[in-house]
């Protein structure tokens, strides 16, 4: 469990080790419990224990994992769009070799190729400005 802390940072193992953990303490408390009732309760506890507590603890210890987080390099990126976008419309644009979704945020309309610089990140939409 400490290796998977400190060094892939994943939590996967750390969440296996409590549940591990748990059945340890049933298995003391509980001594005439079949064997292969520690395996079900360690396979269900190892399931549960990763869905419930993985996610929380990802996003509470590694901040910069989260969608919006992991985009925020395209900010100040060129974008070419794909199509004429009016303002404040919803287009494509390419940007790296991959086609984005983009927003016009501004007033004035993009058109087809017009060089464009990501002003910010929503999920996956780029908001953009012309040059």
């Amino acid at each position: 469990m400490l290796i998977d802390v400190h060094v892939p940072h994943d939590f996967t193992l750390f969440c296996v080790g409590v549940a591990a953990l748990c059945v340890m303490a049933l298995a003391g408390f509980a001594p005439g419990l079949p064997f292969w009732m520690h395996w079900l309760v360690f396979s269900a506890l190892s399931i549960v224990v990763l869905l419930t507590v993985r996610k929380p603890l990802l996003g509470r210890l590694q901040p910069n994992r989260g969608n919006e987080a992991d985009l925020n390099y395209l900010v100040g990126e060129v974008a070419t769009p794909s199509e004429d976008v009016p303002s404040h419309a919803i287009g494509h644009a390419e940007l790296r070799g991959s086609v984005w979704t983009i927003r016009n945020g501004e007033s004035a309309p993009v058109s087809k190729g017009q060089r464009c610089r990501v002003t910010r990140v929503e999920g996956l939409t780029l908001w953009i400005k012309p040059e």
